[in-house]
């Protein structure tokens, strides 16, 4: 049972076009390359990407990323398909565009 303010917020995430998320990659030739490529083929735009290196870890980076989708139900199924391919993935919020 949701309570109404589950109800809402569960509603308004139906209603997001708009993804902030958060990954690190494997020291791997083509690692975001296979990433990008997937969100291409779901139809995810990309807005922003920006790297940032992760302190005492040579060649590692953090890449946060802002996307935009129409397709909610593919939005979703491209991070289900990028999830194998990152050491780690954050959703760090998804929105409705103004």
């Amino acid at each position: 049972v949701c309570s109404p303010r589950k109800a809402d917020f569960m509603r308004s995430l139906e209603k997001s076009d708009k993804a902030s998320l958060v990954f690190s990659l494997p020291h791997e030739e083509g690692s975001l390359s296979k990433v990008l490529t997937i969100l291409s083929f779901y139809n995810i735009n990309l807005t922003k990407i920006q790297s940032l290196p992760v302190i005492g870890h040579e060649w590692e980076y953090m890449f946060y990323v802002d996307v935009t989708y129409q397709n909610l139900t593919r939005y979703r199924q491209a991070i289900d398909a990028i999830i194998p391919l990152t050491k780690e993935l954050k959703i760090l919020g998804e929105y409705r565009s103004c």
